[in-house]
């Protein structure tokens, strides 16, 4: 992980009371060049081969854009308007099928599974909204797929940069895929764009794999 738009981390460190209202502050400028792809989810789907991908709180729309740039099937959901007529708009340009809706994460649910289930810094703060998010996480990886889950961890708190409870601890996020394989599960300080100053910042990442065949889920 590099650069990730400072805008969301600007909007949670506000601790609002409606999330919505924070999403959408942060998006209301579009911001597609100024997010780039998380470095993590590069990694992850260079190692897989081209399927379905979800992506929980896809913002604008940059990681869903360059899954479907190389051959992935993408749905992304984020609670922001803003955030989703960018992403579509972003789409739309690079001349590539993706899919968006905008929706609660806290609520959202799906039937569907995935060869590759991600959330990087979309996280709900911590409580049912939270748990709620990571259990369709992780219900919605297919037989032999891989979630990615990264998130500010709590030892940033105390800081005054971020509410603490829109923080994480790795052991809540690892403690959501029982029987799954852990590929990676790491708190790792990261180099993170601010503004005109980049920061340092602990971040957890899970890489969680299904432990059931490839393909037996569609």
């Amino acid at each position: 992980m590099t650069d990730h738009d400072h805008a969301t981390a600007d909007a949670r460190s506000q601790h609002e009371t409606e999330p919505a209202i924070d999403w959408e502050a942060a998006y209301a400028g579009g911001g597609v060049p100024a997010t780039p792809v998380d470095t993590d989810l590069v990694a992850v789907a260079r190692s897989l081969q081209p399927g379905t991908a979800l992506d929980l709180g896809c913002g604008a729309g940059q990681n869903c854009i360059w899954l479907a740039e190389r051959g992935w099937r993408v749905l992304g959901v984020d609670i922001a308007g803003s955030a989703i007529r960018s992403a579509e708009a972003a789409a739309r340009e690079a001349d590539v099928s993706a899919h968006f809706e905008r929706d609660d994460l806290t609520s959202w649910n799906t039937d569907d599974h995935f060869d590759l289930v991600v959330s990087t810094y979309a996280l709900p703060p911590r409580g049912r909204g939270r748990t709620h998010t990571l259990t369709v996480a992780r219900d919605a990886v297919a037989p032999g797929g891989v979630a990615l889950v990264a998130e500010f961890e709590v030892s940033l708190a105390g800081s005054g940069w971020m509410a603490e409870d829109h923080l994480v601890t790795l052991e809540e996020i690892t403690d959501m895929f029982p029987g799954f394989h852990l590929d990676r599960a790491e708190v790792v300080v990261a180099a993170h764009g601010h503004g005109e100053e980049t920061r340092r910042l602990p971040i957890a990442i899970v890489v969680a794999r299904h432990p059931g065949p490839l393909g037996a889920t569609s």
